[in-house]
């Protein structure tokens, strides 16, 4: 360390050139970054249903839809309903991204053999258009509460099309129901987010670590390494790949939260040891005491992210990779930082000379009852992790009061349903034949048999009823040339739900509720050549396979943090004994997940990864600092002493900081991240608590029963 702090002292303007320079080049990369809501981005590798999805874009050009719901005060099925209804259609088709609309009005309707321009309707035309659309009874009108609900279904092809139809519809009551608006609206709230909760989370860590530390100067220096490592992170992302998901969002966050723990430790025994030290000495000593907790945290924490690659999702995979690097790059910015300022500083005061009465809280509770307390904590907890429930859905992840749940919300109340899902199938034969017809029609009928299913839209049903309407005979038509003389007389129909060409086509199938249940009962009448996929679909399968996918990730996480504690203190028991406060930490966790109620999902679930990698670098800069003040001859007691005088400080420090810190995201129209909220301060208190008391109780136990044996 002597040798480095040399360097530092030799070349610290240089040091000090090579900062900016990055800084420089992260902050052109930050700004090449743009946001990827999609929900596909959790999508286990080689999924069925994304690849089902995929064909239904590759033949309809278009694989999501979109309700929209118009609030009418004039009844729809008046000449003057009729014609607004056209109006607001016709205006829907011309909005940019929008690739076709169906709405409740054809263009055209059938009148005897001839056809109904609905486009130029009059007195005569509108008493038949609305007698066919009463004798369809398609469910898209529907009169509730003295209002009049007019719905039309959307096939966007382009982003940014929920806020071109609501600046459209700005004057006309509307909702919006379908996976293309919750993504867009994801993205808008999540710009909202990066915009403002960082900020407002870093000045409130910023003031929790100033009340910990004392002195201002210091504070700022600690927090500095995380926050170059972020600005890294993003920059890193922003040239390689030039976006971030509703995942990798969370990647500078996390790069903070736990990038930050390391400069907190340095800074602060660099502060008590320049109490009796120049900078200089005072800067040798305190990396001769945390350098190589330092390196072993980032290694650690590192090996944790990179746990999640192990999982068959490449969003998650991406996560745990930019994760990694994210805390790479703060352990690198930490050296390169934090040196070549402190050598020189003359800022630092130590304003908390008085022990804490948190702290002396904590020594207390060495010893047995430090024992009795976890394992309560255990007993108590341990029986939730068998309440956990993963099932969770796009839905899930709204507040009440965001307009996202309240459009939701209302739209389920008029129609029954809110998130359609798709059946999609290739056929050997010409779709439209009366045999491959009846096929279909049988697999609706089984569909809506099930409670779970509210209504079923497709080709052949819109046919049949046009059958019965024009021919008088129920059923789809008996013969290819009727059907083709229906097809003629209601085009748009065809072309929204058939490629006849390819010999492809598509229902659209509209649940009561969307549940892991629910799902299943569909798709257990699904078989081929019917295929069933859609975002919830998706989700569904990532929360069947992903999800303990990741429970899995998080053990092997802890396998390798005690492989390289292991590597480096050459004790088994002692390397064992480190993992014991996060293997107890995500056992508190889960339990307390699975009482409260709070869904296992992605986003919840990588919250072990800032357990595992904050918990093991409380429990690394404990036994390092112990193991440094032991080797200098120290008996085990005074070293336990010293060891908690010196980490007790930081290690607060950051428990609480990062809680409070955190208790800023309350303020995030999404519900996961109030749950991230509760879920940081169970495992802060937890692992704070272990690192502190079961942690300095297990190492005296540990090297007294050594000292016996070696005194016998």
């Amino acid at each position: 360390m002597e040798k480095f702090v040399s360097v530092v002292e030799r070349k610290r303007k240089l040091f000090i050139a090579l900062i900016m320079i990055f800084n420089i080049l992260a902050f052109f990369g930050l700004l090449k970054l743009r946001l990827n809501p999609d929900f596909k981005v959790f999508m286990e590798r080689d999924s069925k249903y994304v690849s089902t999805l995929n064909d239904i874009e590759k033949y309809f050009s278009s694989s999501d839809q979109m309700s929209v719901i118009i609030e009418m005060k004039t009844d729809p099925l008046t000449i003057n309903g009729l014609r607004k209804i056209k109006d607001i259609q016709k205006k829907l088709e011309n909005i940019d991204g929008v690739a076709s609309v169906i709405s409740p009005v054809p263009d055209k309707i059938p009148f005897g053999l001839t056809q109904i321009d609905t486009t130029q309707i009059d007195e005569k035309t509108a008493k038949v258009a609305i007698d066919f659309i009463k004798k369809m009874n398609m469910d898209n009108i529907i009169k509730k509460n003295g209002k009049f609900y007019v719905q039309f279904y959307i096939m966007p092809d382009k982003r940014g099309t929920v806020k071109r139809i609501s600046k459209l519809l700005n004057n006309i009551p509307h909702y919006f129901g379908g996976t293309t608006y919750l993504e867009e609206k994801i993205s808008n709230y999540l710009l909202w987010i990066v915009l403002t909760l960082p900020p407002i989370a870093v000045i409130t860590i910023f003031l929790v670590f100033k009340w910990r530390l004392g002195s201002m100067w210091a504070t700022f220096l600690s927090i500095v390494p995380a926050g170059i490592g972020a600005l890294w992170t993003l920059g890193f992302l922003g040239w390689l790949k030039g976006e971030v998901s509703i995942l990798t969002v969370l990647v500078p966050i996390f790069t903070i939260v736990m990038g930050s723990a390391d400069g907190l430790h340095f800074v602060s025994h660099f502060m008590d040891e320049r109490k009796t030290k120049n900078n200089r000495d005072a800067l040798v000593e305190a990396l001769r005491s945390t350098g190589v907790a330092l390196i072993l945290t980032t290694i650690t924490t590192v090996a944790g992210f990179l746990s999640l690659t192990l999982i068959n999702s490449d969003a998650i995979a991406e996560m745990g990779l930019y994760g990694s690097v994210g805390i790479a790059l703060a352990g690198i910015a930490t050296w390169l930082v934090l040196p070549p300022i402190l050598i020189n500083t003359t800022k630092i005061s130590d304003d908390k000379n008085k022990e804490s009465k948190i702290s002396t809280f904590f020594v207390h509770l060495m010893g047995k009852k430090a024992v009795l307390i976890s394992l309560l904590l255990v007993l108590l907890f341990l029986p939730g992790i068998f309440f956990i429930n993963s099932d969770f859905y796009m839905t899930d992840i709204y507040k009440k009061y965001t307009d996202v749940r309240k459009n939701i919300n209302t739209v389920q109340e008029i129609f029954g349903t809110a998130t359609p899902i798709f059946i999609f199938f290739k056929s050997k034969v010409d779709p439209v034949t009366p045999i491959f017809a009846n096929q279909v029609l049988k697999l609706e009928n089984e569909l809506l048999k099930l409670p779970e299913i509210k209504k079923v839209i497709s080709f052949y049903d819109v046919m049949s009823r046009v059958n019965e309407k024009i021919f008088n005979k129920k059923g789809y038509p008996s013969n290819l040339g009727q059907v083709l003389l229906l097809m003629k007389l209601m085009p748009d129909t065809y072309k929204n739900f058939l490629n006849r060409k390819e010999k492809a086509g598509r229902l659209i199938v509209f649940p009561t509720k969307i549940s892991r249940n629910s799902l299943n009962k569909i798709e257990s009448k699904i078989s081929e050549p019917f295929k069933l996929t859609g975002a919830p679909l998706i989700m569904k399968e990532m929360n069947e396979k992903i999800v303990p996918q990741q429970v899995k990730s998080l053990m092997f996480a802890v396998g390798m943090v005690f492989l390289i504690v292991l590597l480096r203190v050459k004790d088994l028991k002692k390397a064992f004994i480190s993992i014991i406060p996060i293997s107890l930490t995500l056992i508190t966790l889960f339990g307390f997940m699975g009482y409260t109620g709070i869904k296992l999902s992605i986003i919840t679930a990588t919250m072990g990864s800032i357990v595992i990698g904050v918990g093991i670098d409380y429990a690394i800069h404990f036994i390092e600092n112990y193991e440094y003040n032991k080797n200098k001859g120290l008996s085990i007691k005074k070293a336990i002493e010293i060891s908690f005088m010196h980490t007790s400080k930081p290690i607060l420090a950051n428990a609480l900081g990062l809680s409070i810190g955190f208790t800023v995201m309350i303020l995030s129209p999404f519900i996961i991240h109030t749950y991230l909220v509760e879920i940081i301060w169970v495992s802060m208190l937890s692992s704070s608590f272990m690192s502190l008391t079961l942690l300095p109780t297990l190492l005296r136990y540990v090297d007294r029963k050594k000292e016996a044996k070696v005194s016998k």
